[in-house]
């Protein structure tokens, strides 16, 4: 008798989590960073060296007042637009971390924040589809994220066409940083008895805004971004403005229609124009209410349901000719694709396929004009270069000498320094200048902490607890024995969100 296949284990919300799991789930290396580093970059020891310490104690036991000084959270800056734009994303002190992990995850704590969010899934035709996930076995959490977007995001947008004729797209601008942090106790209190309470410790939304405060020299505009923790807290915010949200459409006799909210991004679908601008200019008195508001220049609407359920890139990809037989061409067709749609998530995709192509090529033809156009996509598209890292990996390998590689390494490492804020883009040409020239120089601190250098990373100084501040060692995230197994080209899964490239 043949053996039933076994199906695979569902995605996990963290809501669906006890808070031992829940505990586990954001103590893990990939839910404290999520930003894509070189796999020598691992945070496992740190953060289990921080929870022996922190576990179980008040962090006030073991320090004076963090906000009192700066720099207590690392900053690791990234290009957003190849021009002034940037992202602040940050390390956040591990101490802080930890504490504020346990803190949200006793018994109690965590029970009333599921209860909140109950609440906030309560709020009528509004659909938020963005609670952190754990993968099933052998997947990456950011892939069964990416995964649930597509899936209840753009297919369910899609099936929204039977229904609805109008679609608007909104999104908040600079979500992150302008999130008021006294807003997350009123998200999980209410406004008026979080008001009523601003100094209770018992408060887990106090616990939470205080956290941050310690984290960001005492800021109460802004929380860190490059964590899943921290996307966790930005939903309770997001979730009470849903909630908020609700009751003022049901008041002003407004249901005929449906929001789905991916984080900070907004589908409304409704039948017509005017519906719909009442339902925006309400959704920004909510957000106005909060310290939050929408982002203008890219708020759309559409008659088209559903090509405008399809992101406007990923459309111009799937009309246009994808590739050639011919490997620059191929190249040159998407860095085309990326000068329309920079930072798009269609040039990734479309850049991954080229590498698995690339791969493949045993003879390669003028591999430095390759290289050339590859390094000018990710100049335009910043958070295409750990896939364009691995491209121009692969062309180097092509070269005949270590001198010529080098000599392109510096040419490409001084034309992305004409860029500001490219910490992240160092990182990546780090990955693959190391096995070929380890002691190449470099500005970012967490490439000096690479090459063996004592760095400061996160700013220990008000730690009191000498055991505590020895376990906030930042050379503990890397991994030495993987650095010494590099290999000059990147390989795929170094890169990977998905297992295979074709997604």
């Amino acid at each position: 008798m043949a053996k039933a296949k076994a199906t695979q284990e569902p995605d996990k919300s963290v809501l669906d989590m006890r808070a031992t799991q829940a505990r586990a789930f954001f103590l893990k290396p990939e839910s404290y960073c999520s930003v894509e580093l070189p796999p020598y970059f691992a945070f496992d020891s740190l953060l289990s060296a921080v929870c022996k310490v922190v576990s179980g104690k008040q962090l006030s036991s073991l320090s004076k007042k963090p906000r009192a000084h700066e720099g207590v959270n690392y900053a690791m800056l990234s290009n957003k637009d190849g021009r002034h734009a940037w992202r602040p994303f940050q390390l956040i002190h591990p101490a802080l971390y930890v504490s504020l992990v346990e803190r949200i995850t006793t018994k109690e704590q965590w029970s009333l924040i599921r209860k909140r969010f109950k609440v906030f899934q309560k709020a009528g035709p509004i659909q938020c589809l963005s609670i952190p996930l754990q993968a099933s076995p052998k997947r990456k959490d950011k892939a069964a994220q990416i995964m649930n977007w597509w899936q209840r995001i753009e297919q369910q947008s899609i099936e929204l066409s039977l229904e609805y004729d109008y679609i608007i797209h909104a999104d908040i601008m600079d979500c992150y940083a302008a999130i008021y942090t006294h807003s997350i106790a009123w998200a999980l209190h209410g406004k008026e008895t979080a008001k009523k309470n601003r100094t209770d410790n018992s408060l887990i939304g106090n616990v939470i805004d205080w956290h941050i405060q310690d984290m960001r020299h005492g800021q109460t505009n802004g929380i860190p971004q490059g964590s899943v923790l921290m996307d966790f807290i930005a939903e309770m915010v997001l979730g009470y403005a849903d909630l908020e949200l609700a009751k003022r459409l049901k008041d002003a006799d407004i249901d005929d229609y449906r929001i789905l909210r991916y984080r900070d991004d907004y589908r409304i679908f409704v039948h017509g124009p005017q519906i719909g601008e009442s339902i925006l200019k309400t959704l920004n008195e909510v957000l106005i209410d909060l310290g939050l508001k929408l982002n203008t220049t890219k708020t759309l609407a559409s008659h088209q349901v559903i090509a405008h359920s399809i992101k406007t890139d990923k459309r111009a990809w799937f009309r246009s000719r994808q590739g050639d037989r011919n490997l620059q061409k191929h190249l040159l067709v998407i860095h085309a694709h990326g000068m329309d749609f920079p930072n798009a998530g269609s040039l990734t995709v479309a850049l991954a396929h080229f590498h698995q192509r690339l791969s493949k090529v045993k003879q390669i033809r003028n591999p430095r004009v390759l290289i050339s156009i590859a390094v000018d996509i990710a100049y335009t598209s910043p958070r295409t270069f750990p896939v364009c890292a691995a491209i121009i990996s692969k062309l180097l390998s092509v070269l005949d000498t270590d001198d010529e590689r080098i000599d392109v390494i510096k040419r490409v490492h001084c034309k992305i320094s004409k860029l500001p804020n490219t910490s992240h883009m160092e990182i990546w040409l780090q990955r693959i200048s190391h096995p070929i020239k380890p002691d190449y120089k470099y500005r970012e601190k967490l490439c000096q902490l690479v090459k063996g250098e004592r760095v400061v990373v996160w700013n220990n100084d008000w730690i009191t607890n000498a055991t505590l501040k020895a376990a906030v060692d930042p050379s503990k995230i890397i991994k030495k024995a993987k650095l010494r197994a590099l290999k000059p080209v990147v390989k795929w899964s170094e890169i990977a969100v998905f297992e295979s490239e074709r997604y």
